[in-house]
């Protein structure tokens, strides 16, 4: 019977000591908020999750697969308002322009539906401040009616259309330096800007938050029109991985200033 007792009470002990402990283990308070805090900070949702690429270069140039590309955003001529001497001239200078090239280029068209919520939160700011000049009655209804005009017109289903030329550089087989990469690109980069200059086409080189709202378009067109990257940079609500490393949000602005 004592023996019974004496193994019991060990067994309570040994019990009470395995509550404590486990008990210590478990984080405060403080502690469970400071990771709370830290997850807050940290953005895990990159960009390279879902789009297929790896992140830009300082120099803006976007990096795919290890190697390095830019991409150029082209007007359009009115080949209707055109001779079929001036049609034949533009293509010769086209010609001209990629026989130049070292290496291979994309053309990609691209149509999204057009969204103006840049251009309807402009023209309410212009409205406003202008109409704040003026205490006419009359003047008042008109910017009223002429603002709505405006957000119905914007919110009616329009298309744009992007036509885009992505030039790039592959690395040579016995291997190259990055800085010699980034100067063949310059070059490539170089030619189209010049024979895009010599066919009247007008162009513009896409910057980084640009470029990934067309990679997002080509992969998700809805998810590239109601959650626009520019929106979300600018809240800094997500941060790419631009060195490969997790970006704490205080950082954002800093660290995907490509």
């Amino acid at each position: 019977m004592i023996k019974t007792f004496v193994y019991l009470g060990i067994g309570l002990v040994a019990l009470l000591v395995l509550l404590i402990w486990q008990q210590r283990k478990q984080p405060t308070r403080t502690d469970r908020g400071e990771v709370a805090r830290r997850r807050r900070r940290v953005s895990k949702a990159t960009l390279q999750h879902f789009l297929p690429f790896q992140g830009f270069d300082p120099t803006g140039a976007m990096i795919v697969s290890g190697r390095f590309r830019r991409m150029i955003r082209v007007g359009d001529h009115n080949l209707y308002a055109m001779t079929t001497e001036d049609i034949q001239v533009l293509r010769d200078r086209f010609r001209d322009m990629i026989k130049h090239l070292d290496h291979p280029f994309q053309l990609s068209v691209q149509a999204r539906r057009a969204n103006y919520t840049d251009f309807v939160r402009y023209s309410e700011q212009v409205i406003t401040e202008t109409a704040k000049t003026y205490t006419q009655e009359g003047f008042s209804v008109y910017t009223s009616a002429l603002l709505g005009y405006l957000q119905q017109e914007a919110a009616k289903p329009r298309t744009d259309r992007e036509n885009l030329m992505i030039v790039g550089v592959v690395p040579k087989l016995t291997g190259e330096s990055k800085p010699s990469q980034l100067s063949r690109l310059v070059r490539e980069q170089g030619l189209v800007e010049s024979g895009l200059t010599q066919m009247g086409l007008s162009y513009e080189v896409v910057d980084s938050i640009a470029a990934v709202e067309i990679i997002q378009n080509f992969f998700n067109r809805e998810r590239a029109m109601s959650q626009r990257y520019r929106d979300a940079y600018a809240r800094r609500t997500h941060a790419p991985h631009v060195t490969g490393k997790e970006v704490e949000t205080d950082d954002v602005a800093m660290a995907t200033k490509v």
